[in-house]
């Protein structure tokens, strides 16, 4: 009698363990990648093109272009190790954008951004499907980093620095995500049939020992 009431518990309780969310794997950390690079710009020289393959086991490869590997990069907004950054005053190599190109198309892109200016910069990252999102960043003093997140569905993400009346930059990327759920993000209809479809049972269930 034991035993059938544990099967039945395990049985009403399997599709929410399928269900549970979890935790956000990062799928590029520079430093996973044993990238390793000077504290700053001056010392990292001409532009660096990182060509990752299999990144995070999902069998899709990123190539970065547009800025160089610092590690315990200087006057930094967080205590970061390796990021992929660029800035104005560097090597004329580096560009105003960072580029990701993916071997094939991504969903659910987010990461980590961080303004290395001593001013509030505004900055936008895109897909070449027209997804985009923008975010304005506090100055590298004043807890200048912050999570960027959109729904993207192309091949090619750019973060560009469009803070107006000027043309200087100085910013960095790292621990960027792809194809999962985006933080906050509300489960599907179906997971939601899934929980509220255990939860009944699990009442019934209650009520059945309850009788017996």
């Amino acid at each position: 009698m034991k035993m059938r009431k544990y099967l039945a518990i395990l049985l009403v309780c399997a599709p929410l363990l399928c269900v549970c969310p979890q935790a956000f794997a990062i799928l590029i950390n520079f430093d996973d990648q044993g990238l390793i690079g000077p504290s700053t710009f001056a010392a990292a020289g001409t532009m660096q093109t990182l060509s990752l393959t299999n990144v995070g086991g999902s069998g899709i490869d990123a190539t970065f272009t547009g800025g160089v590997i610092l590690t315990n990069a200087t006057n930094a907004p967080a205590d970061e190790t390796s990021i992929y950054g660029t800035a104005y005053f560097a090597d004329p190599s580096l560009s105003s954008t960072l580029t990701i190109t993916f071997s094939q198309s991504v969903t659910n892109f987010f990461m980590d951004l961080y303004n290395g200016l001593t001013t509030d910069r505004t900055y936008t990252a895109s897909d070449n499907s027209g997804n985009s999102t923008t975010v304005t960043l506090a100055p590298n003093f004043s807890s200048g980093q912050s999570l960027i997140a959109f729904a993207a569905t192309g091949t090619v993400i750019t973060i560009t620095d469009v803070t107006e009346a000027d043309s200087v930059w100085d910013f960095a990327i790292d621990n960027i995500h792809f194809d999962e759920p985006l933080p906050g993000q509300v489960p599907e209809p179906s997971t939601l049939m899934l929980i509220g479809g255990g939860l009944l049972g699990l009442a019934g269930l209650r009520r059945k020992f309850r009788k017996n």
